[in-house]
């Protein structure tokens, strides 16, 4: 795999005003985003336009309305890019009667890819992705994290330039997250492929990359260093659930604090809402409160771990 490349645009994707619909049904609506070189996140729930926005970049669909640059191309109609742009969707797309091996060369003859370089590459990407030992073996006895990791090598097969991960860590355990979140830090930092990487969970991506963009609705909500993206989060008034014994008196004390919007029993009065507006200074100051006050807390969590709330609220803002 190359390591040096020498990029040659400046920006990776650059999307203007994209609307993409379907009969009635909007995909994108004046969606604008610029990925930088690297790995960018992007993270929206369900129906955000994510799969919109990678089959444009893909030049699978045309846009009805707006602009995009992939690598200072056009991606429609214009197979030649698609050497350039490796694609892992977040489907199951490996046959389970095949290897590995007869996997990745289906992919690299797609690619008019053939013999001794062919077989050299396999390889390649089979050790980069840490698949080298089940080369062999049928897809179909693979774990979802074996599959994942194939399927990433089939996206590098011709060596691409970008990367386009739609949704990889999805349905995988917590041990196998990890190993794919530094892989793809790895795939920039140590081979040099640009990386575009999806998810629906925002803590995710923060482990992978600081370059993040929040799309809701097909619209682009918030973009850029994701300091700037959590300080735009961190005004949303985020809502704990706090459940324990004797927590009245740990009740008073939030409310006494400056970040505490309110504070809500429920009716056995052994846990409570606690909404407040700087999320990071609960949780670093939560520990001490309680120990000055001698409650006992047997369980805590955020209702708003799910981004749906926070994506209204910066639509709104």
């Amino acid at each position: 795999m190359s390591g040096g490349r020498t990029p040659a645009v400046d920006a990776v994707i650059v999307a203007e005003a994209l609307g993409k619909w379907y009969g009635e049904v909007i995909g994108l609506n004046n969606f604008s985003l610029d990925v930088k070189h690297g790995v960018t996140g992007v993270v929206g729930p369900n129906g955000s336009g994510k799969s919109t926005f990678f089959k444009l970049v893909l030049g699978l669909i045309k846009p009805n309305t707006g602009d995009i640059t992939v690598l200072g191309q056009k991606p429609w109609c214009n197979p030649g890019l698609h050497s350039e742009i490796g694609f892992c969707p977040d489907y199951e797309s490996l046959p389970s009667d095949s290897t590995g091996r007869e996997f990745l060369s289906l992919i690299g003859h797609l690619h008019a890819m053939e013999g001794a370089a062919l077989r050299k590459r396999i390889d390649e990407a089979a050790k980069l992705v840490v698949m080298s030992h089940a080369l062999d073996r049928k897809t179909g006895g693979y774990s979802k994290g074996m599959k994942q990791r194939m399927k990433i090598a089939g996206a590098l097969i011709h060596d691409p330039q970008l990367l386009i991960l739609d949704e990889p860590l999805s349905g995988t355990d917590p041990i196998v997250r990890k190993e794919l979140i530094d892989l793809t830090r790895s795939l920039y930092r140590d081979h040099g492929h640009d990386v575009v990487v999806s998810s629906h969970v925002l803590f995710e991506i923060e482990r992978m990359t600081h370059d993040v963009a929040l799309m809701y609705k097909g619209r682009t909500v918030a973009s850029g260093d994701i300091s700037e993206i959590r300080a735009l989060i961190d005004k949303h008034p985020h809502n704990i659930i706090i459940e324990g014994e004797d927590i009245s008196i740990l009740a008073k004390a939030l409310l006494d604090q400056p970040y505490t919007v309110s504070v809500a029993f429920n009716h056995e009065r052994d846990g409570m809402t606690v909404q407040v507006s700087r999320p990071d200074d609960f949780f670093s100051e939560l520990p001490a409160i309680v120990g000055e006050t001698g409650g006992s807390v047997t369980s805590m969590y955020s209702l708003d771990d799910n981004l749906e709330a926070i994506f209204k609220y910066l639509v709104g803002r």
